[in-house]
């Protein structure tokens, strides 16, 4: 069962010492999120990533960080884990329906004109 992971970009505070024992405290903002994967979805790695992380192993995405939703902790077939950015994986699709979601999302999120700065609200 995957674990419903929590998007939204509500807003935290860290507190710290600096170096001359005073407390800060700042806000931060978690980024937005730049993918569609989900826990227990099977990812492929598309570069290397050392020596137990090659490029096309199938691993399982185990956990997302809702402070960093960008950062995948997946779990490789040797019971190993890492982090990785979704930019270092590619989604496989779990069957043709779900290959053909994926697709309709990609094309509808995408600028025919290539202009996606550019574009007015």
């Amino acid at each position: 069962m995957s674990a419903k992971v929590q998007t939204g970009r509500v807003p935290y505070t860290v507190s710290y010492r600096t170096s001359d024992g005073e407390l800060k405290t700042i806000r931060r903002v978690p980024p937005p999120v730049m993918h569609e994967f989900k826990n227990e979805d099977t990812v492929t790695i598309t570069r290397k990533r050392g020596d137990d992380w090659d490029a096309g192993q199938e691993v399982k995405v185990i956990g997302i960080n809702s402070r960093q939703p960008n950062t995948l902790m997946v779990e490789g077939n040797n019971g190993k884990h890492t982090f990785l950015t979704y930019t270092d994986v590619r989604g496989v699709p779990k069957n043709a329906a779900d290959q053909a979601i994926t697709e309709d999302f990609q094309e509808r999120q995408s600028d025919p004109l290539g202009s996606d700065y550019l574009l007015w609200p």
